[in-house]
Formats: structure tokens, sequence, C-alpha cells
């Protein structure tokens, strides 16, 4: 089955459902506007695909552009990257690579990594998002800005996004923090936001 061949100029996203990582990218999905399929799998195993065996993990996304092109990639950062420059050349989600803007985007993905993701395994996952919604809070308050980096939505938004709506995971209460709140609020009154976590059943 050629998948390729019957999807052109149509996203093939693969990922687990209820992921935070899937969840980013399909919000991504959304803003970015393409025409889409969402596949919610538990392993690259289930994917049905002849490129299947390239990737060694979830997310994963294949892409044949209107003018044939193919293409494929895995991981949040790597699709990310992909789905930008191929269809926000006009940067209204992202910003020109080596700007200052480009590069506070790039250290917001990172301080989640390390914050969530990072050193210490043993700490409390409560701990880390306390941690993670404390710094948030303090830079809204003083960028005044409606997002994390100036008057966009960009990938820093969307990918801790997920990890505010999922306060209640966390056993933290997001009312605690009036500036997050708000920016919390403003993300899910985007139509593209929401549908992009419900697209993996998560909660917005």
């Amino acid at each position: 089955m050629n998948v390729f061949h019957e999807q052109r100029g149509r996203i093939a996203l693969y990922t687990s459902p209820r992921t935070k990582e899937g969840a980013t990218i399909a919000m991504l999905i959304e803003l970015i506007g393409q025409p889409h399929c969402i596949h919610l799998v538990h392993s690259v195993k289930e994917i049905k695909h002849d490129d299947a065996s390239a990737y060694a993990s979830l997310p994963v996304l294949f892409d044949v552009t209107s003018e044939g092109k193919k293409a494929g990639a895995s991981g949040v950062t790597d699709i990310a990257r992909y789905l930008l420059t191929q269809y926000d050349a006009e940067h209204h989600f992202s910003y020109k690579e080596g700007s200052k803007e480009g590069e506070e985007v790039n250290n917001w993905i990172a301080f989640l990594s390390k914050t969530i993701h990072g050193d210490n395994p043993e700490e409390l996952y409560t701990r880390k998002s306390l941690r993670l919604y404390l710094h948030l809070e303090e830079h809204l308050q003083k960028a005044r800005s409606p997002y994390l980096v100036g008057k966009k939505c960009t990938l820093a938004d969307l990918v801790i996004f997920p990890y505010v709506a999922g306060a209640s995971e966390a056993n933290l209460d997001l009312e605690r923090f009036p500036e997050l709140t708000t920016w919390h609020d403003r993300l899910v009154r985007n139509p593209h936001v929401a549908k992009g976590m419900k697209d993996v059943y998560l909660k917005a």
C-alpha cells in the first residue's frame, strides 16, 4: 500500500494518545492549517507504513507535499522544525532562525526539557511542575506580552501548554498563578489549540 501516493498533500501524524508531545504537534498542524490525519498508536510497530522502521519512537510524521515531495520526521523538535520550515515561510507562528526571538523560543523548549525531564529523576513531578509554573508566572508578569515570546503563539507556547493544562496531574491549582491562568485561557480560546488537544484525548 503506497500511503504517500494516496495521501498527497495530507500530513499523517502517528502519536500515542494523551501524550503532551503528540498534543504539541497536533496543535501546530492545526495552526498551520494543513490537511492532516492523526493516528493514535502505542508504538512505532503499529504504524502501517513502509518507512516506519526508520524511526525508533513516537511521535512520527509523514508528509507528501502537493508537489509530491516525500518527507518524514520523528520527535517533537524535528517534526516542528520540518512543519515550520515547510509551511510557515511567512513566520506567522515562528521567528527567523538566528533572531533574538527565535533564540528565546529555543530557550523555553530547553528550559521545559531540563525542568520536567532533567537531571533529577527522583524529584517529584509536582515539584518540577511547581518550579515550571513559578518561572512562567514571573516571566509573564515582567514581559506583559500575550505569549511567551512576543505577540504571537509559537512553539514555545505549544510545547509548554499541555503541562499547564494538566495542572491537576501535578496536584497544583492553576488559579494560584493569575498571569499563567490568563495565558492558559487565552490559548484555550484558540480553536486550533483546543482541537489539537482534543485530537490526542487531552483536556485543554
